[in-house]
């Protein structure tokens, strides 16, 4: 669990700002990439040790992300707007789970 909702988390923050080197990036980036690299600004002696810890099961998390970024890829490719769709469905219907309720 560590695996996927943290250490996943933090390899995919780290990994969005190294692959892209355009100059001046962030004066064009909006608040949905800010948020999702918050984590990126990570001390990297800790967490290349939690890493470590952890290899086989980020490892397996880390296959399993990149085998489902690479049937979303594939979809677009192919343009499967249908199957993106229901992809993003899916996403939606997950990520509300994970809403907190309102308090009043």
């Amino acid at each position: 669990m560590i695996a996927f909702l943290s250490q996943l988390t933090h390899c995919i923050a780290v990994t969005l700002m190294t692959c892209n080197e355009t100059p001046m990036m962030e004066q064009y980036t909006g608040d949905s990439f800010r948020d999702l690299t918050r984590i990126a600004k990570i001390n990297d002696v800790m967490w290349s040790e939690l890493f470590m810890l952890n290899r086989s099961a980020l490892l397996e998390q880390m296959d399993a992300f990149a085998n489902e970024f690479s049937r979303f890829r594939e979809m677009l490719v192919q343009g499967d707007v249908e199957g993106m769709r229901e992809v993003m469905k899916k996403a939606t219907a997950r990520r509300t789970l994970f809403d907190k309720p309102k308090t009043n």
